[in-house]
């Protein structure tokens, strides 16, 4: 990474003035990751953004996950809509060497929360059938969309030893270390920033994987056994969606 990407990705990771709009707490997530040809990702991206890699290569990830403690921050949360479980394919990005993430899909276990997301937070959400639960000492997460395009997914693993803060240049880093997404609609590029404590990692061995996630988007499913990491918990704020170049220094 050069110089000035560096201090970019740092500099995302400061609170965002404001007020956020909303607050979630994330638990027990996997990050699988992929490397993968970047010609292919870039014809999958619009084209008012740029595909980051690192060392010139691109990567694809999927992220199941739990969500608790969903609510705005003017209001408790409520019961019934405030938990849910959710898997997303996403790659790497930048708009005008601002980095962030693009999601390909976001599946949810609960129709409301995805509905809303889908609206408000300009996300491609499909309600799915959703079971995530721990046997100690493996986890276990299966997801089948209800709806076309098809797409489903099946993991179990395992969590290892805590690792040490991943370091700026490193890869680790520049996979999860990210702060903001990008939306697109009728050419102009939405933001909407987060912000929580920088990830906590842990060593995670994926015992078995089936997946048609990445394939559902278009992309050819990658065959390669995936790089895996897994994170226990973070508490996130998240603001609402800004035109990304209100985020350009001028």
């Amino acid at each position: 990474m050069s110089a000035t990407a560096a201090l970019d990705r740092l500099a995302m990771r400061a609170r965002p003035e404001g007020t956020p709009i909303m607050h979630q707490r994330w638990e027990n997530l996997l990050f699988l990751h992929w490397s993968i040809d970047p010609n292919v990702l870039r014809t999958a991206l619009p084209s008012e953004l740029e595909l980051d890699t690192f060392e010139d290569k691109a990567w694809i990830g999927i992220t199941p996950f739990a969500l608790t403690n969903v609510h705005l921050t003017s209001m408790p949360p409520i019961p019934g809509l405030n938990a849910f479980e959710e898997i997303n394919v996403r790659t790497c990005v930048h708009y005008r060497g601002i980095p962030g993430i693009w999601f390909f899909s976001l599946d949810a276990s609960k129709v409301i929360p995805a509905v809303a997301a889908r609206t408000f937070f300009l996300l491609p959400y499909f309600k799915a059938q959703v079971k995530f639960e721990q046997t100690a000492p493996e986890f276990h997460f299966s997801s089948a969309r209800i709806g076309l395009p098809a797409a489903h997914f099946r993991a179990t693993w395992r969590t290892g030893v805590r690792l040490r803060d991943p370091d700026l240049e490193s890869l680790a880093f520049f996979l999860v270390e990210r702060y903001c997404y990008f939306a697109v609609q009728e050419g102009a590029v939405y933001a909407t920033r987060i912000y929580h404590h920088p990830w906590i990692l842990d060593e995670a061995t994926v015992q078995s994987h089936t997946s048609t996630m990445i394939g559902a988007t278009g992309i050819p499913e990658p065959g390669a056994a995936p790089l895996a990491y897994f994170s226990r918990e973070l508490e996130v704020d998240i603001w609402k969606p800004a035109s990304a170049s209100s985020l350009l220094v001028t």
